[in-house]
């Protein structure tokens, strides 16, 4: 049952999906291209200027390294659900909004330890959920600005 997909045809179309990492690189390609260098008309409504941009590659570069060490050594040693969720609604701002059952997937966490671990980061004021308008079952989590204001002044003291 192994078929092969057939290839496109030249006129054909194919539609592929980007991640915020894709567009991103698209977007600093665009600027290299541009003749100004600058990229004056690649405009980003979540942009937040060139200090925000930096620390966004920082939180990116933390949590691809961070995935890297759970990939090499296994998760039981690097178990920190509470860190790569801080650092997953970080890069998340601005672009799409996490719920609080994805948010726990992609920690990495349980069910019940992603809840307990939102609830942590609640109570201790980095992030908040909010109700989702149209699912009474779902929230969404995000930072808070103490949260981020904490975030940042990590992000911008780190290599």
């Amino acid at each position: 049952m192994n078929r092969e997909r057939p290839r496109p045809t030249s006129d054909e179309h194919r539609l592929i999906s980007l991640d915020s990492r894709d567009i991103d690189d698209l977007r600093r390609l665009l600027a290299k291209l541009h003749p100004s260098g600058r990229g004056d008309d690649v405009s980003d409504a979540g942009d937040h200027g060139p200090e925000r941009n930096d620390l966004v590659d920082k939180a990116r570069v933390e949590l691809d390294n961070r995935r890297k060490r759970v990939a090499i050594f296994g998760s039981q040693m690097f178990a920190e659900p509470a860190w790569e969720m801080l650092l997953l609604l970080f890069l998340s701002e601005g672009r799409q909004r996490i719920t609080q059952s994805r948010l726990g997937e992609l920690s990495g966490a349980s069910r019940s330890t992603g809840l307990r671990w939102i609830d942590y980061l609640s109570d201790h004021g980095l992030a908040e959920r909010r109700e989702h308008p149209t699912d009474k079952r779902q929230n969404f989590v995000s930072l808070t600005e103490k949260g981020r204001a904490l975030l940042s002044v990590y992000l911008s003291e780190t290599k």
